[in-house]
């Protein structure tokens, strides 16, 4: 149900303290919120924004807003890849219940199906209700993955996004200002995704400048030794690269899409629409750069899964919320602290909560990797179990594959960057993850089959594809047996090594 692609034509007319949260924030917003801005920052760590602590000057402009917003640290997302990580985040579902679980598939009645996201009378975009009530509703998007090829663009009146694979974040906004000024008195939902973030980081993406602005030094290499970051990874070794040359790189184009940001926070806080507006900055999943020898995203490792949310709402005090968050959590959230942004129909719909409610409990995190066979993992207190089914191919032709799993558990207040797997010394505690797991994967199975079961899916087109594989996404919709693995593994052989198999080599 997406609209006309009316971009054509409307084209041419110091950082805060890391602290436990004291006290609930003021949930007694002004009432004359009435509009809503949000931008999805596409591929931002959060531990590299100086406001989560990081010791460079990549994002000043976040930090400052950082200081004027509710700053959460515990925000993750349920799958690092963009398209389906959006889809959560818009529709307030997990993946498994949407059923966008890559930039390519669609998990349907039919396996391995290209497809896209299908708006029904059970699942609908916020822009879709929100449109529906009568607010203005823009989307201004810098890449492919979420162009209206996704399905994403259901909802939003006027809607613009690059002709090609990508657009400089510059652009966008440009084109979120002009919409802001036409539509300034009256409510509005605007969308506004920036891409510069996201590999390839190479001019002219990355302009020379802020490929060139950040160099080797002691406190980068402490940075990634204490992470455990190795000097280099196979990949890297190909292209005759390094770690350290990556992360630079990385942090020079977080800089490039950090200083984009400036006329539009600026906007923002002219009082016409600083008093009326709610703002939400968030990103759609981190990056591994390296960390866990993985260049890029598309995993469960928590440098992919974790994200920054920065939450500005008029009549709000700004402060650290430490409460374990989702991206299905954000709109619920917002809602709380601003009432008259609450959409009953969305709520109706979602799976997440508001996780500032006095009576908010906090539930287990189960992620998955876009990809098959079956990734997974659920975070639970300090906590976290990655489960990974993996196929072992023949080496000799009408030799049997064979299925194992493989599963590694951290725990996360002794070890953040999951480094050391403890799962032979607490097999108690993997047991009752493990089950909990396969509980909740089959909940969200269940009710994606109510949600989208029958519905009518649409192929990506051979363009669309090739933008894709452009930007560094194959196709990962991959061949193996797409069965429920989240239980226990009759047959097969559970690994707790945590070798190299483990890991996913895929990038997004």
């Amino acid at each position: 149900m997406s609209p006309p692609l009316l971009a054509l034509a409307w084209i041419g007319c110091s950082a805060p303290c890391l602290c436990a949260q004291e006290s609930p924030p003021d949930r007694a917003a002004a009432p004359a919120v009435r509009s809503v801005v949000v931008v999805t920052i596409d591929t931002v760590r959060w531990d590299r924004m100086g406001s989560y602590g990081y010791f460079r000057d990549t994002t000043p402009q976040l930090d400052r807003l950082a200081k004027e917003a509710l700053l959460f640290t515990a925000c993750r997302t349920p799958i690092a890849q963009t398209t389906p990580s959006h889809t959560s985040l818009f529709t307030g579902v997990l993946p498994y219940e949407h059923g966008v679980m890559s930039n390519h598939t669609r998990r349907a009645a039919k396996k391995n199906e290209d497809g896209r996201l299908e708006s029904s009378e059970a699942l609908r975009t916020l822009a879709e209700l929100y449109r529906a009530r009568g607010m203005k509703t823009g989307g201004f998007v810098g890449a492919t993955p979420v162009k209206s090829s996704s399905g994403l663009a259901a909802g939003f009146e006027v809607w613009t996004e690059p002709r090609g694979p990508r657009r400089p974040g510059a652009e966008v906004i440009s084109d979120a200002l002009r919409f802001l000024e036409r539509w300034k008195e009256q409510p509005f939902f605007v969308w506004i995704h920036l891409f510069d973030a996201h590999e390839p980081l190479v001019p002219p993406t990355l302009p020379d400048a802020y490929a060139a602005r950040y160099a080797d030094g002691p406190e980068l290499r402490d940075w990634l030794a204490a992470r455990g970051f190795p000097d280099s990874t196979q990949e890297l070794e190909r292209h005759g690269s390094s770690v350290v040359e990556t992360n630079n790189r990385y942090d020079g184009a977080l800089r490039y899409l950090d200083d984009q940001l400036e006329p539009l926070f600026e906007r923002l806080r002219r009082p016409d629409l600083l008093a009326a507006t709610a703002l939400v900055v968030v990103s759609d999943h981190g990056t591994s750069n390296g960390q866990h020898s993985h260049m890029g995203h598309g995993t469960c490792w928590d440098e992919q899964f974790r994200v920054p949310l920065l939450v500005r709402v008029p009549g709000v005090e700004p402060r650290v919320v430490d409460v374990p968050t989702s991206l299905v959590d954000v709109w619920p959230t917002l809602f709380g602290l601003a009432p008259p942004l609450a959409d009953a129909g969305f709520l109706a719909q979602c799976s997440g909560h508001d996780v500032l409610a006095d009576d908010h409990d906090p539930r287990p995190f189960v992620g998955t990797a876009a990809r098959k066979p079956a990734v997974d993992a659920i975070t639970h207190g300090r906590w976290k179990l990655l489960r990974e089914v993996v196929i072992d191919r023949p080496a000799e032709p009408g030799g049997a594959v064979q299925r194992r799993i493989v599963e590694r558990l951290f725990d996360l207040e002794a070890d953040p960057h999951e480094l050391e797997n403890v799962l032979e010394a607490h097999p108690e505690v993997a047991e009752r993850l493990r089950r909990l797991l396969a509980e909740e994967v089959a909940r969200q199975k269940k009710r994606g089959a109510r949600l989208h079961g029958g519905g009518v899916i649409e192929p990506v087109d051979p363009k669309t594809a090739g933008d894709l594989e452009r930007l560094g996404y194959p196709n990962s919709s991959g061949d193996a047996s797409d069965e429920d693995d989240h239980g226990s593994d009759p047959g097969g052989k559970r690994d707790g090594g945590g070798g190299d198999r483990g890991e996913c080599d895929g990038r997004e």
